[in-house]
């Protein structure tokens, strides 16, 4: 990427800073201590861009009033303040709880968080939009970014030296809205720890997945091997087994996208789960016929599109081993359109990201009532119902399930993974999901880049499909409390990760756009290899790569994935796991390598114990699927609750009650004492085992 520098933390930089009132009096801004030049920590391949001196940072909700002092620096990966003062203990607490930590620090942002940039004033409640292609100002007297996370920072340039706040400025809109994604800092020069899960780009993920559901009459094919059938897909596709390649190739002509109907699951009675395309409206084009073409021609090509589609229909019903009807899901009718969804989410961000104290208490008079009329909840329960009625059909009537959208890339993405969460337990581990989401949404196609705004170009096209999904995931943790190994707050993490360049698996529109910005990068730097790291190889990184302290943060690696081990883990999971130790005889069995007994105590050593850094085996065996663990999920609008550590988590005062605090409150310290609970059943059984061996009674 680019040259390797090195910075160096100072010792002490500057006091703390008390605005009481910035408007009403000036605010004096001790000298900077010399002892050295002030500079950010930077990554391997990170370099600065810009920097502005004597900088105002200021609380959310703050403007204004409360603030610290520091450097504000722009690199080529993040916007970095550098201070010596005391951390906002709410900036801490997300922090930690966030799987970009290992790069950034307490006061970092990286570049493709950045949502909206805009310039505010002192003493003005008004504010402007900065875009990209803009001209700035010759003087910028500060910046407020609100980020894709819903938070809110505000930087004074009151005090700065002219002409640094606009070169801040310029580097900040320059590199925050890229024209490409090979222009973000993606790599920085070392290779990802192991992390044992498959990124189903290669046959034998496809074919191990088909072993273990056990579902017959599918076959995987290598046809699209150098993407020429479709390049949102991956080089392998699992279809039907009597279509020959060159059928397959025929009939993704006459696709969206080129997208030709593929399996994505299947269960032990033979339905198969599927994700197909719409067929083309503009077949012409793919065919390169001119437009002048006549009605007749036209029409041909229609009818050869529809015989294809239903041709296709027809495999996936003979694939059946009782040649069983499919039940084909028209998602386009049933659930809201990208188009709905971004307004939706656009109404949610104004209402969690108020400017200041007066605008925030205006909104918390009508924030139910503003939550309701922005219908994301209303989009959350019909994904849900979708999902349950596909799952029904699978499991209670053994039909296979088609699931139809435009070109088969978001709201089938969506449905396909909740069918697998309600029917398959193995999904719904730590490995399971990041299998589930590797397959679904990273390899098989769903546009990362292009829903989430990584890049400036076809902002019309931004749709919050991703956190849709994991919403509808929350919600159904929140009615089956034990199912789930990992928490609510895992799903948080994955929706921040998602916006961190170094998290190379939600940057990417597809594999082939991965494969096609790794070879950009691998050109410009060829002394240098790059790697892209997957988000999952967080739970194995050993690595300090903010090199020591940052920002008065002392906590090793080590340490914030231990702790976050209680955060992201779901207790009453494993204590399930436990409470299946306690039926007779068990305890005598856990040393039978065959038992069940032995494989459900090797996982609890694996998320409790100290045997490894990731909280699974990736050498373990996936197990058969299950057929009877399939959960069922109330719909209802009213058994659904807003997701306010989500989209609240960066206002000081959330929108809740003064009952609803209470009981966050308790259910924080129940959550604590149930994981000492846990804990010493886990180190009783280890002791048992400890006894038996050592008095060499039989296990």
């Amino acid at each position: 990427m680019h040259s390797y520098r090195r910075s160096t933390r100072p010792s002490s930089f500057k006091t703390y800073v008390d605005i009481v009132e910035f408007e009403e009096r000036p605010v004096d801004v001790p000298e900077e201590v010399d002892n050295g030049k002030v500079e950010p920590n930077l990554l391997p391949g990170e370099i600065k861009i810009a920097e502005a001196n004597n900088v105002l940072k200021f609380a959310p909700l703050k403007t204004n009033k409360t603030g610290i002092s520091g450097t504000l620096f722009v690199t080529n990966f993040k916007v970095s303040f550098v201070t010596s003062l005391p951390v906002d203990s709410k900036e801490a607490e997300l922090h930690e709880r966030s799987l970009q930590s290992h790069y950034l620090g307490v006061h970092d942002v990286c570049l493709s968080e950045v949502d909206l940039v805009y310039q505010i004033s002192e003493g003005s409640t008004k504010k402007k939009r900065l875009l990209y292609n803009a001209p700035l100002p010759a003087r910028v007297s500060g910046l407020q970014l609100v980020l894709k996370n819903l938070r809110v920072i505000n930087f004074s340039f009151k005090f700065t030296p002219a002409g640094e706040d606009v070169r801040i400025g310029q580097a900040l809109l320059h590199h925050a809205f890229p024209p490409s994604i090979d222009h973000l800092f993606l790599s920085c020069g070392h290779p990802s720890p192991f992390t044992g899960i498959p990124e189903f780009c290669l046959a034998q993920d496809w074919e191990k997945e088909l072993q273990r559901t056990r579902c017959p009459n599918w076959r995987v094919s290598k046809h699209n091997e150098f993407f020429n059938l479709c390049s949102s897909l991956p080089t392998v596709v699992v279809v039907p087994r009597d279509l020959l390649d060159a059928q397959l190739e025929q009939a993704a002509q006459h696709f969206q996208g080129t997208r030709p109907p593929v399996w994505c699951w299947g269960a032990l009675g033979g339905a198969a789960l599927v994700r197909m395309a719409q067929i083309s409206p503009n077949i012409s084009d793919k065919i390169s016929v001119t437009k002048s073409m006549g009605t007749l021609q036209r029409r041909k090509l229609e009818e050869e599109s529809q015989q294809q589609e239903n041709r296709m229909m027809g495999l996936v019903h003979r694939c059946h081993p009782k040649k069983l009807q499919p039940t084909i899901i028209d998602l386009d009718q049933k659930l809201p359109s990208l188009k709905d969804l971004q307004i939706s989410y656009i109404k949610l961000r104004e209402l969690h990201t108020p400017d200041d104290p007066t605008q925030f208490w205006e909104q918390d008079r009508h924030y139910f009532s503003r939550w309701e009329s922005s219908r994301w909840l209303s989009y959350v329960s019909k994904c849900l119902e979708v999902a349950q009625n596909a799952a029904s059909a699978i499991a209670h009537h053994n039909s296979s399930v088609i699931l139809q959208e435009s070109e088969g890339r978001d709201m089938s993405a969506v449905i396909s993974s909740l069918v697998q969460l309600l029917l398959d337990p193995q999904v719904r581990t730590l490995r399971g999901f990041h299998s589930l989401i590797q397959k679904e949404w990273v390899t098989l196609g769903h546009s990362f880049c292009l829903r989430l705004g990584h890049t400036r170009n076809q902002p019309e096209e931004q749709s919050p499909v991703w956190l849709l999904f994991l919403d509808c995931v929350h919600q159904l943790s929140l009615q089956h409390h034990a199912a789930l190994e990992f928490t609510s707050e895992y799903l948080l993490a994955l929706w921040h990760a998602s916006h961190c360049s170094l998290h190379s698996s939600f940057m990417f529109n597809s594999v082939n756009a991965k494969y096609s910005a790794t070879a950009v990068l691998q050109r410009e730097n060829p002394q240098q290899p790059v790697y892209l790291r997957p988000v999952w190889s967080w739970w194995a990184e050993d690595h300090d790569w903010l090199g020591g302290e940052q920002n008065g943060s002392s906590e090793s690696v080590k340490g914030r994935r231990s702790a976050a081990r209680d955060l992201f883990l779901n207790v009453h999971y494993i204590q399930n796991l436990m409470e299946s130790l306690a039926v007779s005889g068990a305890l005598g069995r856990l040393r039978d390598p065959v038992s069940s007994a032995h494989h459900t105590w090797h996982r609890i050593q694996y998320l409790l114990g100290d045997s490894g850094p990731l909280p699974y085996d990736p050498n373990a065996p996936v197990g058969p699927l299950q057929i009877d663990a399939s959960l069922r999920v109330d719909v209802a609008l009213s058994s659904l609750k807003p997701w306010h550590e989500c989209f609240s988590g960066w206002i000081s005062e959330p929108s809740v009650t003064i009952n609803e605090i209470d009981s966050l409150s308790r259910q924080s310290t129940t959550t604590v004492q149930h994981w000492e609970h846990v804990r010493q059943i886990y180190y009783t059984i280890k002791s048992h085992l400890s006894e038996t061996l050592t008095n060499g009674v039989a296990e």
